[in-house]
């Protein structure tokens, strides 16, 4: 049940900062169902640090986290702890020497608070543009701006942001493709969440080194074992590691 959840999810939600605020929610607390959730995604954290580690010692990375999302249900803060905390922790337990530089974890405005305050209802919360997409493409340039010259990799634990329609005197789309970090000389992208079907090219080019995708096709048994010992093993029973090497091997996720 929890994976039909949480694919449903990830389909319907088209911002993936909303998706992981509401999985959270679901999967944040305690008991059985919570703990494993949480040990797979130190699992994941653990498995891209290692990737990181072994290719990448020594270098610089800063570190986005999720940009922070509406409070539901009018509770005042979050309840249970955010999904990326435990994959954080696996990261920063197995990525060696990489130096971390900086973190950058978007704090909304006070006038979309306002806005969504003013919204009021759960449902429109959740739908309101204001509450998905008020941190896109120039913001997180904005917050790189601080780094520049100063990182080797950019590591993802939130998707990307897509596209944003700014106005000031017409409609402009500023998509993925401006931001810096592409640009930005020596800079590698590590994904941690997100889809990767628009990154195919950046990554058969090296200009994301390495994406971790969840694994297609398991079963409602096989979602629910308790992970391996063996760090890979346990690894390769949720998720897949997608990297230059082995994207024609895993055209699925492009598709």
């Amino acid at each position: 049940m929890r994976r039909a959840i949480l694919l449903a999810l990830c389909v319907v939600l088209p911002s993936t900062t909303m998706a992981q605020g509401i999985l959270g929610r679901l999967f944040g607390g305690g008991g059985d169902a919570g703990n494993l959730e949480r040990q797979y995604r130190a699992i994941k954290g653990r498995k891209l640090g290692a990737f990181l580690a072994g290719k990448f010692a020594g270098k610089r990375a800063v570190i986005l986290l999720p940009a922070e999302t509406p409070a539901m249900g009018g509770e005042e803060n979050e309840p249970g702890e955010k999904p990326h905390v435990a994959v954080l922790e696996g990261l920063k337990d197995a990525m060696g020497d990489i130096k971390i530089v900086g973190t950058i974890e978007p704090k909304m405005p006070d006038d979309v608070k306002a806005k969504i305050k003013v919204a009021g209802g759960e449902g429109d919360m959740m739908m309101m543009p204001e509450a998905m997409q008020w941190f896109g493409v120039k913001q997180l340039n904005k917050e790189l701006a601080a780094y520049k010259g100063k990182y080797d990799l950019l590591i993802c634990l939130t998707g990307l942001p897509g596209v944003e329609m700014m106005g000031m005197g017409g409609l402009r789309v500023v998509a993925f493709t401006e931001l810096t970090c592409w640009t930005e000389k020596g800079v590698s992208v590590a994904l941690a969440e997100g889809g990767v079907g628009r990154f195919r090219s950046r990554i058969e080019s090296g200009a994301i080194c390495v994406a971790v995708c969840y694994k297609r096709g398991i079963s409602e048994a096989e979602y629910d074992r308790r992970p391996a010992r063996d760090l890979d093993e346990a690894f390769g029973m949720r998720f897949v590691l997608i990297t230059q090497e082995n994207v024609k091997k895993n055209l699925t996720y492009f598709r």
